[in-house]
């Protein structure tokens, strides 16, 4: 028999779920037989039974005492569900209303306040693999020109998430040249993808050792990402530099490993 969680998830409580598992297996009960089978206070049992009643799950029996039968789960279930579903698009349409109303009432704050410079306003620290490849995502479709990749493994974001990565700028036409490190090619997973890419515009050039995960977006932003020595499990902390004399510096960096690397040729 399946447990009352089961039935939560259609949207019933737990003394509504175990009210109906228990009527489910005798043809008719009465509020105490219920309240003792399903573990219900006496106080309660009234308004779970009438409860069930409205939601369709179970019909009344004007017996004396008043009685109760569950209706057959194909149908009462059915019902059920489609009623959950009808509240969860009402509930997706006001959370998209709200993001709606609430994007357009806190831009204004925001721009008001990209105005106001902080010490270090310009860094952003990222812990995480999730935060870290939201940004990264943000970044690469914000990029309008070029993208320079740095490329060393352990990787942090998902294949799903490496490939939209990098689909977006190429996608659009940007110049975007990768450097990875030879023993890439030792993964055959990330050598296919690598010939993948390549094929659809992606440049890469090997270097037999890269000092760290770098990205730089143009002349506007840079992403570095830097392994924790320390972790037993593989754990980065990265850095987004909205900083024009810091990204410039990193492409020369990149410029510099970009001339020792040889060309992959697939």
């Amino acid at each position: 028999m399946p447990d009352a969680a089961s039935l939560a998830l259609l949207g019933l409580t737990s003394y509504e779920a175990q009210a109906y598992l228990a009527l489910l297996g005798r043809p008719r009960l009465s509020p105490a037989e219920v309240a003792a089978l399903a573990k219900i206070p006496r106080q309660r049992v009234y308004d779970v039974l009438e409860s069930l009643a409205a939601k369709g799950l179970c019909l009344v029996r004007e017996d004396s005492p008043k009685s109760y039968a569950a209706l057959e789960p194909g149908q009462a279930l059915e019902m059920l569900g489609q009623e959950r579903l009808t509240e969860l698009e009402r509930e997706r349409a006001r959370t998209r209303a709200a993001v709606a109303a609430l994007t357009e009432e806190l831009g204004p704050i925001f721009a008001a306040g990209k105005g106001q410079s902080g010490p270090l306003a310009y860094v952003e620290v990222l812990t995480g693999t999730a935060r870290i490849g939201h940004r990264a995502l943000l970044l690469a479709g914000a990029a309008r020109q070029r993208v320079n990749s740095c490329v060393r493994r352990p990787l942090i974001l998902s294949p799903e998430q490496n490939t939209a990565f990098m689909d977006v700028p190429l996608a659009r036409g940007l110049c975007y040249r990768a450097l990875y490190e030879e023993a890439a090619l030792d993964d055959p997973l990330l050598r296919g993808w690598i010939d993948d890419l390549s094929s659809r515009g992606l440049v890469v050039r090997l270097i037999r050792e890269l000092p760290l995960k770098m990205q730089a977006f143009d002349d506007e932003v840079v992403l570095l990402s830097m392994q924790d020595p320390t972790a037993g499990e593989p754990g980065f902390t990265a850095v987004v530099i909205r900083n024009r004399g810091m990204v410039a510096m990193m492409n020369l960096a990149f410029e510099h490993l970009w001339e020792s690397a040889r060309a992959y040729a697939g």
